[in-house]
């Protein structure tokens, strides 16, 4: 019985887990879309000069690689832990030892997002990157959808 309800909360934790730093990453790469072309009508309203415009544009492709990257890796260390809960004779040690490799994988993406942001706030200047804050915390606090 132990057993059984170590393995639900471990899947019910993890699935939260993932769905929220997926949420994030959802919003960040659609915010980013919006800053990186200037036919969205973003780069109009942060008021991006040409030089930021190019700056933010390879910041959010540098970005968008390792996130490829990352989230293959997470997809891999998913589909293990599934496999190790569809063997019956499973380890709960052996689960908990994957759940941490693939925290450590996340812990990665959750860097790679805070790095980006940092890099995106070096070409704003200070009421653009306020502006850039608010609209991208409007979209996880309030309305849910990053717009």
């Amino acid at each position: 019985m132990k057993k059984e309800f170590i393995k639900i909360a471990l899947v019910a934790s993890l699935a939260l887990n993932l769905a929220f730093i997926s949420a994030g990453f959802y919003r960040l790469a659609k915010s980013g879309n919006n800053v990186e072309t200037q036919e969205s009508g973003t780069g109009a309203r942060y008021k991006l000069n040409e030089d930021q415009q190019k700056k933010i544009d390879e910041v959010v492709k540098n970005f968008r690689l390792r996130l490829v990257e990352n989230k293959s890796d997470v997809l891999e260390k998913r589909i293990d832990i599934i496999e190790l809960l569809g063997n019956p004779e499973f380890k709960t040690e052996t689960l908990e030892e994957e759940l941490l490799k693939l925290n450590d994988i996340e812990g990665e993406l959750n860097y790679e997002f805070v790095s980006t942001l940092l890099e995106i706030g070096v070409v704003l200047d200070r009421v653009q990157w306020l502006e850039f804050l608010y609209d991208l915390s409007k979209g996880w606090f309030f309305s849910g959808s990053g717009n």
